[in-house]
């Protein structure tokens, strides 16, 4: 298709980053699920604690702000009315009035619901899957007066229609999910990476597919007294909310007009926010009628808008490496994977490649936790390449200390020989055979007196274990009597190691120069915080093919301290 180019976009005002709705929509359904979340009686809206708390876990850099200045903020309250629309959490949206005369309803005892089950299915699908999922919904979004004419999206820009006379006419006819999908088509055609205009994608419409968004003849019931026509329910007005400007079907440049704002609307709408697309201003808003034209004058398309429609999303890879760092590369956010590594990791950084650091505390909390868990086999399934040596030596040590335990306080340990004692009523636990964890155990004692078995009380200090009495019988080993043997020394050899440390000038060349080495299996430690790289005097050979590497990108030089 025949798409001009913009040649000179640094005019422009480009916004090429944004929120990650993906992301937040896990971190959202995370919140949710660990605490109870109630909504608000009047409005149903979130409280304003859990706006502030949500606000910092997002990834809207401007949601704290907002926050605070005006009690809620517009992405946070997106992310959850989004999160519901997918079923990932449940919520009362209808409410309940209260008597004859409330004129709303309110919304008492309203707590959110995280849906487990409908979670659960929505991470167990492939990437693919699910960013279908994310954009169809997206795309079955508001209709008629819902729709980008009459309403901002929430990264957008540009004012909208008066929505007055919206209810009826063309407007509520058209099938807005349909012409959604036909625009993302489009603009997988076109070329991806360059800035191309939209008045130019416009005209490509005007010429090749005039009726796009509104059939040459709609079939629309006729209302009493008002104007038909393909263009009745749009109208442009000197100041912002008005309506007194009648769009005529004649007119010579009514296309762009009516479906020329529209494309510019849903440009800044869904490919934005999933990141299909970037979009361009001009520096001002342009002067004149409203709502604006031409104020959207850029375009550009990414390339995964194509493998999205065609479902060709990669699934994530994970590279584990010997200084314990575990990168995930991912170019859409792998909401499962990264859910099955937080519990044992560190999070370095989160970008296009995450990267998370291996805890060993964690590690052996998670496997105390779930005595089933196999963290090296884990991780093993979910990484690309073998896990290095290193790592996985240190995994089964770490996972050695997490073996569950279980203090019971306030109860005691009963020895009996067979069973001569009646004690099934004070039993908690049979640890083996004669040795039980009991309750109650003065209870116990007077019981044992009473039917004659002559029980010892044996009471041990906070410190310390009580000697047993002479010829006491116990499974306990007694210690050790006599004087001890001297054990022979342990021969020791202590290997010296010199280590070496470059400071790296910024956090790009770090993870470059880490990569490489990580590649070539020579272990590293890293200081992102001082940017300092760390490795044994022994591994100079690989650091030095690492260097040669990238002189071909950078003019490496050494300065010696």
């Amino acid at each position: 298709m025949n798409v001009d180019r913009i040649r000179n976009a640094s005019k422009l005002e480009t916004v090429t980053t944004r929120p990650d709705v993906r992301r937040d929509l896990h971190v959202f359904a995370a919140y949710v699920r660990d605490r109870a979340v109630k909504r608000a009686h009047r409005d149903n809206s979130l409280s304003k604690a859990d706006s502030r708390r949500l606000a910092k876990l997002l990834s809207d850099p401007d949601a704290e702000a907002e926050v605070e200045k005006e009690g809620y903020s517009t992405w946070v309250d997106f992310v959850d009315s989004f999160a519901h629309r997918l079923g990932l959490v449940r919520y009362d949206t209808e409410g309940e009035y209260a008597g004859y005369t409330s004129y709303a309803p309110s919304f008492p005892d309203n707590y959110i619901e995280f849906d487990a089950k409908a979670y659960d299915k929505l991470t167990s699908m492939t990437l693919a899957r699910q960013e279908e999922r994310l954009f169809g919904s997206l795309l079955k979004g508001s209709q008629g007066g819902g729709s980008e004419f009459f309403s901002r999206p929430i990264l957008g820009r540009l004012d909208r229609f008066n929505t007055w006379g919206s209810a009826v006419g063309v407007v509520p006819t058209i099938d807005f999910t349909a012409v959604r999908r036909f625009l993302l088509d489009l603009l997988a055609r076109c070329p991806a990476g360059e800035w191309l205009s939209v008045e130019s994608l416009v005209a490509y419409l005007k010429k090749n597919h005039r009726y796009f968004l509104i059939p040459k003849k709609p079939q629309v019931k006729k209302q009493w007294g008002r104007k038909e026509g393909r263009y009745s329910n749009f109208h442009e007005s000197e100041r912002q909310w008005g309506h007194e400007i009648d769009i005529k079907e004649t007119g010579a440049d009514a296309f762009e007009r009516v479906e020329g704002r529209y494309v510019e609307r849903f440009l800044e709408g869904v490919p934005h926010l999933l990141g299909y697309v970037d979009v361009a201003y001009a520096r001002q808003r342009p002067k004149g009628v409203y709502p604006s034209l031409g104020w959207l004058k850029a375009f550009r398309v990414n390339e995964r808008l194509g493998r999205a429609l065609s479902g060709q999303i990669a699934e994530p890879s994970l590279r584990v490496t010997p200084n314990f760092e575990l990168y995930v590369q991912s170019e859409v956010y792998p909401g499962r994977l990264i859910h099955q590594l937080a519990p044992l990791c560190d999070l370095v950084s989160e970008d296009t490649t995450t990267v998370f650091r291996l805890d060993r505390k964690k590690v052996a909390a998670a496997c105390a936790e779930d005595p089933k868990l196999d963290v090296t086999r884990l991780l093993e399934s979910l990484s690309d390449e073998p896990l290095p040596p290193n790592v996985q030596r240190e995994l089964a040590d770490w996972s050695a200390h997490g073996e569950k335990f279980v203090l019971y306080s306030g109860f005691a340990l009963l020895e009996t020989k067979g069973s001569t004692a009646d004690v099934e009523r004070y039993r908690v636990e049979n640890v083996a055979a004669g040795i039980d964890v009991v309750r109650s155990p003065a209870a116990l004692y007077d019981e044992l007196e009473k039917q004659q078995l002559a029980p010892q009380r044996i009471k041990h200090g906070e410190k310390s274990f009580s000697p047993l009495p002479p010829k006491t019988r116990s499974a306990f080993p007694r210690k050790a009597a006599g004087k001890k043997r001297r054990q022979p020394k342990t021969k020791v050899t202590l290997m010296r190691v010199t280590r070496v440390q470059l400071m790296c000038p910024d956090r790009n060349f770090l993870d470059r120069l880490q990569r490489l080495l990580a590649e070539r299996n020579c272990p590293v430690e890293t200081d992102r915080k001082r940017l300092l790289l760390a490795y044994s005097n022994q591994h100079d050979k690989e650091v030095s093919q690492a260097l040669r590497t990238l002189q071909k990108e950078f003019d490496v030089t050494i300065d010696e301290r």
